[in-house]
């Protein structure tokens, strides 16, 4: 007996499609809404529970028609950059979390002798900062050049407070801390 091991053909498209196909097609919720405001038909759901709303179905013809369209096509890039910029919000924070814990981690030794002169002192304070970030910055390698300059500003900002609570008398010099290059 031989066994027919031929692949099956694929199942004829159906005369609908689902909200649930629609959005595997790139349709959002509010394309939907606004582009095929009444379904053209609908059925029970398969599983059903209390509440259960019948499903909307759509003209597969129609929905083709539409796809072809000016509209369709605007609705897709503004839910392509919706979708980037929720991506963005969720480095920001990610950013965000790793900059704070950065800066709660960081704690300047400040152990040179108490005879140096103010801007010598605060050039050794600039130089625990860059050790320190040297150290953090594998972490920093998927963010961008300013993402990782505001985690620098914020090292100086936290040591500038630290010198001055430790060094009551002694201002920082004049020079501003070196920026990051490119």
């Amino acid at each position: 007996m031989v066994l027919d091991q031929t692949p099956a053909a694929a199942p004829p498209p159906t005369k609908y499609l689902t909200t649930y196909q629609l959005k595997e097609r790139g349709w959002t919720a509010t394309m939907i809404a606004e582009l095929l405001p009444t379904p053209d038909a609908s059925r029970a759901a398969y599983i059903r529970l209390p509440g259960n709303a019948p499903v909307k179905l759509y003209l597969r013809v129609r929905v083709e028609e539409i796809e072809l369209s000016d509209d369709f096509l605007i609705g897709q890039e503004k839910a392509t950059k919706a979708k980037a910029r929720r991506g963005s919000a969720a480095r920001t924070a990610q950013h965000q979390a790793l900059l704070k814990r950065c800066v709660q981690h960081f704690r300047p030794t400040y152990t040179w002798p108490e005879r140096w002169c103010q801007r010598s002192d605060w050039q050794l304070s600039l130089v625990d900062v860059r050790v320190f970030y040297d150290r953090w910055e594998p972490k920093f390698m998927d963010m961008g050049h300013t993402a990782r300059q505001r985690v620098l500003d914020a090292l100086h900002e936290k040591n500038r407070r630290l010198f001055n609570k430790r060094f009551p008398g002694i201002e920082p010099g004049p020079q501003r801390p070196a920026k990051l290059g490119k």
